[in-house]
């Protein structure tokens, strides 16, 4: 899953992605509201945290822009201000959730975990190939009732791969949606990920398998 994160103060901005890194995310970090416009309407996140008190406009008029635009990506917002009218205004431009600075690390986290629950529920709780089901609530993978460990990069690789079955993912898509958009597409990273969990699923019993399709992208597919 990935987040972007809009924040002006670069030091708000780097605990908010240690946090959010921490929770198993990949993010995006830009620092004005024109960055985070463009990206916003171009990229598919699966979340948005918004500094309202940006240098360049104001974080309300990118939410309006974006709900506009029919953008539904959930929206936290960033706030110092603390008085009602703020976050009245906030959550009735679009936003979902709302956080009051100074940042307090563990209620930021646990307010994202349930902005990203509340998407996922309207989205498949569960995804099933086989005999290998995959929670997107409780971020858990079973094969046959046993609990396969797998690290975040390794549980987002697989629920895209789940969310695209039969279909060639292509290395790009695989980069956009679980690295962050800087991540150099020369990399290798993907293969050593997939080699890894290849043999995660193989030592499970899982019954299906990451096909390579050279030239093209990845595919999964149930034996």
């Amino acid at each position: 899953m990935k987040i972007l994160v809009v924040d002006d103060d670069r030091g708000v901005g780097s605990l908010i992605r240690k946090i959010l890194v921490a929770e198993g995310f990949a993010v995006d970090y830009v620092t004005t509201g024109e960055e985070a416009r463009l990206l916003a309407l171009v990229e598919e996140y699966d979340g948005i945290v918004l500094d309202l008190g940006l240098s360049d406009r104001h974080g309300l008029s990118i939410v309006q822009e974006l709900r506009r635009e029919g953008k539904t990506t959930p929206v936290l917002v960033l706030t110092g201000e603390t008085d009602e009218s703020t976050i009245v205004r906030a959550l009735d431009a679009g936003a979902d959730e709302y956080v009051i600075k100074p940042l307090r690390t563990r209620e930021f986290a646990a307010r994202m975990r349930a902005l990203v629950r509340r998407r996922e529920r309207r989205l498949a709780e569960q995804l099933v190939a086989g005999s290998l089901v995959l929670n997107r609530l409780t971020r858990n993978v079973l094969v046959r009732g046993t609990p396969v460990d797998l690290s975040p990069k390794e549980f987002a690789l697989l629920e895209h791969l789940l969310m695209h079955r039969d279909e060639v993912v292509s290395r790009a898509a695989l980069l956009e949606h679980v690295w962050e958009t800087t991540f150099d597409p020369g990399t290798n990273v993907i293969d050593v990920l997939v080699g890894r969990l290849r043999r995660k699923l193989k030592r499970a019993g899982a019954d299906l398998t990451i096909e390579t399709r050279r030239g093209q992208g990845l595919v999964l597919r149930t034996d």
